[in-house]
């Protein structure tokens, strides 16, 4: 859960520094995947080799004031990256 709420308070804390302008943050797989999972309201235990969340993947949300709109998902090197469409260890 810890993993979960900082990840939670560093998106809270980015868009509060860029209110009304888009701000990206990078992380590793694992924190990306937990709070993905955190603000989708789901368990945070899982099975790893279902993530979606790939090399030089894109997890993206979008807010509407502090409502969450959507979670969206996208891989921009997909074509140079063999198997990148699949889940992680498929």
């Amino acid at each position: 859960m810890r993993i979960a709420s900082r990840m939670a308070a560093a998106v809270a804390d980015a868009r509060r520094a860029a209110t009304g302008h888009e701000v990206v943050l990078v992380s590793h797989q694992s924190p990306v995947w937990i709070a993905r999972r955190h603000f989708e309201g789901r368990h945070l235990w899982h099975d790893p080799r279902k993530r979606e969340c790939s090399l030089a993947s894109l997890t993206s949300l979008t807010f509407d004031g502090d409502t969450l709109l959507s979670i969206e998902f996208s891989e921009p090197a997909a074509s140079l990256l063999p198997g990148a469409n699949k889940v992680a260890g498929a």
